[in-house]
């Protein structure tokens, strides 16, 4: 074993003794232990810390590809246990243990950002960055808080050694967590399902031992393979410890979503009054038919037996006059009849309640759906939100629940709303599908177990939607809080349609003039857990950008705006309680009076947002 292992071994024996009759106290101090080194960790793997180290290595471009996708899910299992740890410390609710969480969490940050520079940045390339992370090394030497074994592997090293000194580090984390599964189980006093995620954690942390173990010996000091190390040694070796460390394309088995196949975009101007003939087009070229077809084969079922579930967007609406913020219910409606007329039998559409339920009577899912006209025999509505049943998921945490409807379906379906989003950029078919399990309080707040788009596309992965559309129709929202809604609206005409919603999503993002889908959070996000590494996908029909979208940092006091939009959400806006819309409070009255101050605080955060900042209650 290494001397990092040895220094915690050492360690968790004088806490053992310590607390041996104060197990709760051991049992925090693990996990804060835990938070700091998976802030650590979280900080040091990052793309943008190992993205420079991997181009200056002299090997093929396969190689690159095959060490960045296993570097990058390593990074987002550790940065997954950061936030579950971090939220299950916060969930106990007591102020002295939030403040050592942020005290840890800073520590880790700072630390990782300092250690990642050293191990990854030569002095010759950036002298300053180099200089700083030293003097940042230099006070944690000086106050404890950089452990003596640890000393040595702050420097410039090959990636071999970089990888070697790993393997101690994780094995280090995975013995921490052992330790705290043992506690856990034998004391008790947190809830029983997070014994089962920490075991899962401690999996996670001894496949990364494996991981590094492997590239260790699979480098020269000159960051060459080794002698008698192939490309596809090292796909069969690093694909026997975890399949999501390999890209896509080495991968034995893969499924729909991520294939990147053609999207179909159609536009017409003329479908701002009447979007049913362009839908009904739209599903012509991408042969929808078709792909009912192939279900049914699939599933053994006859048509009439099919179970269709579509997700569209609906719970944002807050006033007639602005319908911005969801999918055009026109268009949902007429997909269900269409699917009716197919022969399909049961037609759900599941939509879960949103946070303005806290502050508005009159919002369940039934409500809403009939006050923007979602309604009919067609339709089979469900509140996701009381159609949970639970589910264990085979990689990540933090959910632990789907809605039965999406999950059973054979035919899952996304219809998403185009909307700008000051965090996501945008928010598609992808994002739509936010809150199939844990609702939004589980997600949003400092307290949260996991990131939303993390709890997206875990469950996505294992029930994946089947088609994708996208309504760029008309009343589409741009600017810095377009998913909220909008003073200004852009009517393009536009549909897009696909088999794989990764696919219709990077298409969407292109069209918005985003160089890089990946940049967009949930789409980042999904492509690491697909393994995609470069998304490029095929259009047929109109391949040009979205005339007049200004997106969430068209300028700079927009993209301020867009800086602080999620520390100012989650930590200052009274859960939600600052950042409403103008309701149509003649159908959706406050839950409780509103008083002169809030009242005028929210009209302000309208008017800086660029939301309307009063409307005309409708009748």
């Amino acid at each position: 074993m290494g001397s990092v292992y040895d220094e915690l071994v050492a360690t968790l024996a004088v806490w053992r003794e310590r607390y041996a009759t104060r197990p709760q106290d051991e049992i925090l101090r693990l996990l804060l232990l835990a938070v700091e080194r998976e802030q650590v960790v979280t900080t040091g793997y990052r793309e943008t810390a190992i993205r420079g180290r991997l181009e200056a290595m002299p090997i093929s471009d396969e190689v690159r590809d095959l060490l960045r996708q296993a570097l990058l899910w390593t990074w987002q299992d550790e940065e997954m246990h950061a936030v579950y740890v971090r939220g299950a410390l916060l969930r106990l609710g007591r102020r002295l243990v939030t403040l050592r969480v942020a005290l840890h969490q800073l520590i880790g940050c700072i630390g990782g950002w300092a250690g990642a520079v050293q191990q990854h940045l030569p002095w010759s390339r950036a002298p300053f960055i180099r200089l700083l992370a030293a003097g940042i090394t230099g006070l944690g030497i000086l106050s404890g808080a950089v452990p003596p074994a640890v000393r040595g592997h702050l420097r410039y090293q090959p990636f071999r050694d970089f990888c070697a000194f790993n393997v101690d580090a994780e094995r280090t984390a995975a013995l921490c967590f052992a330790r705290l599964n043992t506690l856990l189980a034998t004391h008790g006093g947190f809830p029983p399902a997070m014994l089962d995620d920490l075991r899962l954690v401690q999996e996670d942390e001894e496949r990364h031992e494996r991981l590094f173990a492997l590239l260790a010996k699979s480098f020269t000091a000159e960051d060459r393979l080794a002698d008698g190390v192939t490309m596809e040694h090292l796909v069969e070796a690093i694909g026997t410890i975890s399949r999501e460390f390999l890209p896509r394309a080495m991968r034995a088995e893969v499924g729909t979503l991520g294939s990147l196949t053609p999207v179909t975009v159609l536009e017409d101007p003329a479908a701002v009054q009447d979007p049913v003939v362009l839908l009904h087009r739209a599903l012509a070229q991408a042969q929808v038919a078709e792909l009912l077809s192939r279900r049914v084969q699939e599933c053994g079922r006859s048509l009439a037996d099919l179970r269709v579930a579509i997700k569209p967007s609906f719970m944002f609406a807050y006033h007639r006059d602005d319908p911005s913020p969801i999918t055009d219910p026109r268009l949902v409606l007429a997909l269900a009849r269409w699917l009716r007329a197919q022969g399909v039998g049961d037609v759900a559409v599941l939509e879960s309640p949103s946070v303005y339920d806290h502050f508005f009577r009159g919002r369940s899912v039934a409500e809403v759906a009939a006050y923007v006209g979602l309604t009919g025999d067609e339709i089979r509505l469900v509140d996701i939100a009381a159609d949970q049943v639970p589910h264990r998921h085979g990689r990540g945490m933090g959910q632990g629940s789907i809605a039965r409807t999406w999950k059973d379906a054979d035919l899952r379906i996304s219809f998403g709303k185009l909307r700008s989003h000051p965090i996501d950029d945008a928010m598609l078919t992808l994002s739509n599908l936010e809150w199939l399990g844990a609702s939004h309080d589980d997600l949003l707040f400092a307290e949260r177990q996991a990131h939303r788009q993390n709890a997206t596309v875990m469950q996505i992965v294992e029930f994946p939607p089947h088609l994708a559309l996208l309504d760029a129709v008309s009343a589409v929202p741009d600017g810095v809080v377009g998913m909220m809604g909008t003073r200004r609206a852009l009517h393009p005409g536009r549909l897009y349609v696909g088999g794989d919603a990764l696919a219709v999503d990077v298409v969407a993002a292109r069209h918005l003039g985003i160089a890089d889908p990946q940049t967009v959070l949930h789409l980042r996000t999904a492509c690491t857990w697909l393994g995609v590494t470069r998304p490029q996908v095929a259009v047929h029909g109109c391949d040009t950008l979205l005339a007049g979208w200004r997106g969430p940092r068209h300028s700079g006091w927009s993209a301020f705006l867009c800086l602080l939009a999620f520390p100012l959400y989650v930590l200052a806006s009274g859960r939600g309680t600052v950042f409403v819309p103008a309701m149509d409070e003649g159908r959706f009255p406050p839950t409780r009076p509103v008083g002169l101050v809030l009242r005028s605080v929210r009209r302000i955060v309208r008017r800086i947002l660029g939301l309307r900042p009063s409307m005309i209650a409708a009748s």
